[in-house]
């Protein structure tokens, strides 16, 4: 009897048709995917990457799976694997704003400028992206790396338009007006970016500082020192450092 128990419940695990296989694999991932989070949620990376290169395993398709195994490897700075994984997520489904803007960071670290625009620009096409403000600095960075100063100018103003409080874009449209001589717009620019975020962004106190020493003011020392006190760890941090040094 207990033979034939046997032989029934094979036979019935054996012809399980395609359809259930493929959703018993697509609920496994599911479970993998949600390990993987967890793992990653915890700061577990190594296990994080094994659960979701699972869930991958079992069904190509699992669009989380993919776009946080990117943003893992992106981190790592993995960057031809992140790359290969933001793909696929976006290869699944082409309008999936979060990959194409983590693609678009990806891009930029790789200093692959016109694939990061092309990115942001198809960002901002969509008139539902919650934050336009940042892919018109992406944009604008993207710019400014290439020497089209007008253009960025003009990406870093319609982000400071959009969030009067985005330090880091009045920061870029610093470098802007420094690229094009333009020394009191920049200056203005650093100062307003101190003014929006004083002691949590250190890069326009150093920009403003070497402005300063360049015209022999004796405030650049107080740039230097905060931004030290900012990032006394970071290289922008030991860059500070190392000119108040000099002076």
């Amino acid at each position: 009897m207990k033979y034939l128990l046997f032989i029934i419940m094979f036979f019935s695990v054996s012809c399980a048709g395609p359809e259930e296989k493929s959703e018993k694999l697509v609920q496994g991932a599911d479970w993998h995917y949600k390990m993987g989070a967890g793992y990653f949620e915890s700061r577990e990376i190594a296990l994080s990457i094994k659960e979701l290169t699972t869930a991958i395993e079992k069904d190509p398709n699992h669009l989380e799976a993919q776009h946080l195994l990117g943003f893992i490897y992106m981190g790592r700075r993995d960057y031809s694997k992140s790359l290969a994984h933001f793909n696929e997520a976006l290869r699944i489904d082409p309008d999936y704003s979060i990959a194409l803007n983590n693609r678009g960071a990806l891009y930029l670290s790789m200093e692959r400028w016109e694939d990061a625009k092309t990115d942001f620009e198809r960002l901002l096409e969509n008139p539902l992206y919650p934050t336009p403000e940042l892919a018109h600095n992406n944009i604008g960075w993207a710019y400014y790396q290439t020497a089209r100063h007008g253009l960025a100018a003009e990406h870093l103003r319609m982000a400071v338009f959009l969030r009067p409080g985005l330090c880091v874009a009045h920061n870029n449209l610093g470098l802007v007006h420094l690229a094009q001589n333009n020394r009191l717009e920049a200056a203005n620019a650093f100062q307003t970016a101190i003014t929006r975020c004083p002691d949590s962004y250190a890069e326009p106190h150093f920009h403003l500082g070497k402005m300063m020493m360049d015209d022999g003011h004796p405030k650049a020392v107080e740039s230097f020192k905060m931004c030290v006190e900012i990032e006394p760890e970071s290289n922008l941090g030991r860059r500070c450092r190392q000119y108040l040094q000099i002076r």
